[in-house]
């Protein structure tokens, strides 16, 4: 049995792509990345092996990642090179005897793809997954109709889809045949690291921030409420986030209000990266959007992430992937409210003298409850039953 999971963003994403295809392998299913990458005037389409040689393991690097194969097309006007390179991924799965390929969402390239699900649906079964909610975010009037245009594809191409999977918010009305679902991690990329001192008053309070910035993440709030701390600690703040407009205006707010000293703008970080500088963190920012943006409920990928690696975080938002008491996801019910940091360290420093062992709780929810198997086996059932 085989599986292709297609993924465009695999360069910002591919951990989690990664840590599925992991539940796959769980299964007994070879496993297969592919995406397509723009490159100057040309699409490459790469298509990888992924290997897991301990997938039951829960520590250490438990795969290997090998390019498998890949086809270089030259760009053609509107976008038009992406049929081909859609049509050279599924003839690959198509010719392959692959079972299943699952594809992440396509957004406005599945007016690309579409053409050709018929085709691929005659070979082998297809999951679609969507993991925000369309028009959830109204704030951009252009990403509003690229989201319609893809349900609009995705509506004319669904009777060859074998299985929706949609990461829903409150405010999402999903089919009802969709199978909802949360991200889920692979726990081996973590690392259990003791907890960093915090010896004085005055020591510093290291924070962590993954993010991919969008204009309705609202990340610039932490900026304002690290300029707006009395208490006596020292802060600083490492970001890691792909670079974009919201994150080039980060990095110009940060000098324009004189906290550009205490923040690392790292860019793009792998998880392993991610992993390593965690271990001298001590909280960690979560989803900051506020209501005015229609953002009130998320299952953000990187709260599981810092599950995994034992830091504390706190969101505006409510996380259904985490028990309404649990003590280290500290929900901010004031959406629109300033955050206030010297609320959330004493919340921290309470935190320490409570819980000591906090770092290995956290690992062991993660690895308890925030992976991805039970959707996999939940995805293989409907395959089934639509055969």
């Amino acid at each position: 049995m085989k599986i292709l999971s297609v993924n465009l963003w695999f360069d910002k994403y591919g951990h989690k792509t990664l840590a599925q295809l992991k539940s796959f392998a769980h299964f007994g299913y070879e496993t297969y990345a592919a995406t397509i990458i723009a490159e100057n005037q040309m699409l490459k389409c790469v298509i990888y092996r992924a290997e897991y040689p301990n997938a039951d393991s829960a520590a250490g690097n438990t795969y290997t990642l090998t390019e498998e194969t890949s086809q270089t097309l030259e760009k053609e006007p509107f976008g038009a090179a992406y049929f081909g390179a859609f049509r050279y991924l599924f003839d690959y799965a198509s010719d392959n005897d692959f079972d299943i390929v699952y594809m992440r969402r396509l957004m406005s390239k599945i007016a690309y793809a579409g053409p050709h699900f018929k085709h691929l649906a005659g070979k082998c079964s297809i999951v679609y997954e969507i993991p925000t909610f369309p028009f959830d975010i109204p704030s951009n009037k252009l990403y509003a109709l690229r989201d319609r245009l893809e349900m609009f594809v995705y509506r004319r191409c669904k009777k060859h889809i074998n299985v929706t999977s949609c990461c829903l918010y409150q405010h999402g009305k999903p089919d009802p045949d969709w199978l909802l679902f949360e991200n889920g991690i692979d726990i081996s990329n973590y690392t259990v690291h003791k907890v960093p001192p915090l010896d004085s008053d005055t020591s510093v309070i290291n924070m962590l921030m993954i993010a991919n910035m969008q204009s309705w993440h609202r990340s610039e709030r932490i900026l304002y409420a690290m300029k707006d701390y009395t208490g006596t600690h020292k802060l600083h703040l490492t970001v890691a986030s792909p670079e974009s407009d919201e994150y080039t205006s980060m990095q110009k707010l940060a000098a324009d209000i004189g906290v550009s000293g205490m923040i690392d703008f790292n860019g793009f970080l792998q998880i392993s990266e991610i992993n390593r500088i965690a271990e001298n963190c001590h909280i960690a920012v979560g989803q900051l959007s506020g209501s005015e943006y229609g953002v009130m409920e998320t299952h953000a990928i990187k709260h599981k992430d810092y599950c995994g690696l034992g830091l504390p975080m706190f969101s505006t938002c409510t996380d259904t992937s985490f028990p309404a008491d649990y003590p280290y996801y500290r929900f901010l019910k004031d959406t629109d409210a300033d955050i206030n940091l010297d609320e959330i360290i004493k919340w921290y420093e309470q935190i320490r003298k409570e819980h000591p062992g906090y770092r290995s709780e956290m690992y062991s929810h993660a690895r308890a409850n925030l992976q991805y198997d039970g959707y996999v086996s939940e995805i293989l059932k409907r395959i089934r039953e639509r055969k």
